[in-house]
């Protein structure tokens, strides 16, 4: 009788670490894929290398992968936002990230402060 309570509990207790796992591991793959595609941005790049990153590095845990990069005067900032392979189909998992890094300019001697 005790292993039709404890079997079920164990099973879901794995899945749920295994989602965690999973889902910690996302985001630290779309950190610091969003993180190099603000440098690559900022240095007058293209913010595409984000997706590139998250594909080879998390792709088959990972859906819908969206990267906006907008660019200020001063500014470069990328937002990448992924949805989490589910394991159990309980909750909703999406990871977003925001990374931003200082635009490179030169700015001549006579005008530096």
């Amino acid at each position: 009788m005790a292993t039709v309570v404890v079997l079920p509990a164990l099973l879901l207790s794995f899945w749920l670490v295994l989602q965690y796992a999973i889902a910690a591991h996302v985001r630290n793959v779309v950190q610091a894929a969003a993180q190099d595609a603000a440098l690559e941005l900022a240095a007058g790049g293209d913010a595409g290398v984000a997706g590139d990153l998250v594909a080879s590095s998390a792709g088959s845990l990972t859906s819908n992968v969206s990267v906006r990069p907008s660019v200020t005067a001063d500014e470069a900032t990328v937002v990448v936002s992924v949805d989490v392979l589910q394991v159990f189909p309980i909750g909703d998992f999406d990871v977003t990230v925001s990374a931003s890094a200082p635009v490179e300019r030169f700015i001549p001697q006579p005008e530096r402060p």
